[in-house]
């Protein structure tokens, strides 16, 4: 495989649209290999020119991050990008590029990184790097031409180069920010992807205004296509990112109808990279790991063939040599629905929509959005404002108090104000914190309310939408005991818990997928987004206990 920016540059050539997509790694077993299959599947659908693997700040097991970009590369024949930090000493780093040239790969996309989590600003690790102009500068130095390096730009200024966190960044922060970038193409960047966008115009200008500082190198516009509202107004909080009036004005009145919201996050890219492409430039595509609504935006610009496929979709078939091909089935036996596939099928549309930590733990996009990595730049939290300093057990019940009443906005655990279905149980939540049980998650029983109801409703127009109640909680170890007792009595109800060593406690039999939010909609099969899932909260309890030590 090549360097990405030859491919660029033969692109530019004949006129046509560079595509590209992100992926992130996945956390558990299953969803590295579901990951895979995604990556090549859209591959050999999409055609994209590249693919690029991040590396978050948190993510461990360099190992991993190498073995799937490899995979990617030497087995999809996909050119891969892979994203490196100035998170290591210079040794360790200089251990990584070796590691990657071995395998083969010539792209790098070289960063600073955000800060960690729980630090409130970026500091060069000892040995380490200061930003991503050292990082390209020194990959020069150690490997010469042999890798192509891709940088980071910000058409709205990274948001640490604002003046003031509550205003516009200033022409003199704009410069600024332009001047590092034209430093980053001077110590040897090839090319230049953005941060996301939503106002192209603003956009277009800033490349214009690159181009007449000096800033020559190809620059792919980096865009997030809209999944779900809420995850639009996390992300453009988090980045500061504009957004033009009209958008803002069609998504509030369609926010709780998520079909119509992807509806139109759909039409939006088309529209957005329409205008990309009649002013000469190629499409980058944050995928959030989830493939249809790229694969829509793709078939609204006639970049790809649109096929006719069946009710359930047209399925990918392996060749006997392991390569891909579209099936030819056309009928399907009523009976498909009892097999042991069906699980597939049923929960094929959670990847419509970017799933929450109960979401299936094969998908690639298991995780809350907080796992992807642009959310480690959400705002850093004035932790004294927020929750005082507490100095007894008791003080700390008390925050957790303060968030069910509302006074305190925010917990390390819960970005966000307690959701609008909660506070049917605010009460009941209420006493079950002041006497020690620290909820972070809950949804109350809900039987048939109606899908477009304001507080619970989901899924679009004219569904009936059910769930199971549910609560999370840390609990001290003496509390724990006795509820265990007490759970005795009560042979109804399922509890699974893990303790900050691991040790294991659950009445349930053995690993289990349960639905605990599900929906009936006309003309559709039963929709069961949510679920409890054993493999998941294993994985989800590492992360809910460290921010007791990141973020407390």
């Amino acid at each position: 495989m090549g360097k990405i920016i030859d491919r660029l540059m033969e692109l530019e050539k004949t006129g046509s649209p560079s595509v590209s997509f992100e992926f992130f790694p996945a956390k558990t077993e299953d969803g590295v290999f579901n990951l895979l299959n995604r990556v090549e599947e859209m591959g050999f659908q999409l055609q994209p020119t590249f693919v690029t693997l991040t590396w978050r700040s948190a993510f461990k097991d360099e190992k991993l991050w190498l073995k799937i970009g490899s995979h990617i590369q030497n087995e999809f024949k996909i050119d891969v990008l892979m994203h490196l930090t100035c998170h290591l000493p210079r040794d360790q780093l200089r251990e990584i590029l070796k590691n990657v040239r071995a395998a083969g790969i010539r792209n790098i996309l070289a960063l600073r990184g955000d800060p960690p989590i729980g630090s409130e600003r970026w500091k060069p690790v000892p040995g380490g790097f200061h930003n991503a102009v050292e990082l390209i500068r020194f990959i020069r130095e150690e490997h010469g031409d042999w890798f192509c390096i891709a940088a980071a730009g910000y058409s709205e200024v990274h948001s640490e180069a604002w003046n003031n966190p509550n205003l516009p960044p200033s022409d003199q922060a704009r410069q600024l920010d332009m001047i590092r970038l034209k430093e980053k193409q001077d110590a040897g960047a090839d090319f230049i992807i953005t941060q996301f966008f939503f106002d192209v115009d603003k956009l277009l200008q800033w490349i214009r205004d690159c181009r007449q500082l000096g800033i020559s190198i190809p620059i792919l516009p980096g865009y997030l296509p809209i999944q779900t509202h809420n995850s639009f107004l996390k992300f453009t909080n988090w980045c500061k990112t504009s957004v033009p009036p009209q958008v803002q004005e069609a998504l509030v009145s369609i926010k709780n109808d998520d079909a119509a919201v992807k509806k139109y996050g759909i039409q939006l890219a088309v529209d957005t990279c329409k205008k990309l492409i009649a002013n000469k430039l190629s499409l980058h595509f944050y995928t959030m790991n989830l493939a249809r609504t790229v694969r829509a935006v793709l078939e609204g610009l006639h970049l790809i063939e649109r096929e006719r496929g069946l009710p359930w979709g047209a399925p990918i078939m392996r060749n006997k040599d392991g390569s891909l091909e579209k099936s030819i089935e056309q009928v399907r036996p009523i009976f498909w629905s009892n097999r042991a596939s069906s699980y597939i099928a049923r929960t094929s549309e959670w990847d419509d929509f970017p799933n929450g930590r109960w979401g299936d733990r094969t998908s690639p996009a298991y995780g809350e959005l907080s796992e992807y990595y642009l959310a480690y730049k959400r705002p850093k939290v004035a932790r004294d404002q927020l929750w005082g300093r507490p100095q007894t057990e008791e003080d700390v019940w008390n925050v957790f108090v303060k968030f069910i009443e509302g006074s305190v906005k925010q917990l390390p655990w819960c970005e966000q104000g307690l959701s609008g279905e909660s506070t049917i149980i605010r009460e009941n939540l209420r006493w079950i914190n002041s006497m020690g049980f620290l909820t972070i998650n809950s949804q109350p029983r809900i039987n048939g309310a109606p899908s477009e109801d304001p507080s619970v409703g989901w899924g679009g127009k004219d569904g009936f939408v059910f769930q199971k109640a549910y609560v999370e909680f840390f609990v001290p170890p003496r509390l724990m005991q006795r509820l265990v007792v007490a759970l005795a009595d009560y042979p109804n109800l399922s509890y699974h818990a893990f303790s900050a060593n691991g040790t294991e406690y659950t009445n349930s039999p053995g690993p289990s997928v349960t639905a605990v939010t599900w929906g009936v909609f006309p003309g559709k099969e039963i929709i069961q987004p949510t679920v409890v899932d054993t493999a998941s909260f294993a994985a989800w309890k590492d992360e809910a206990f460290e921010l007791w030590l990141s973020q407390v």
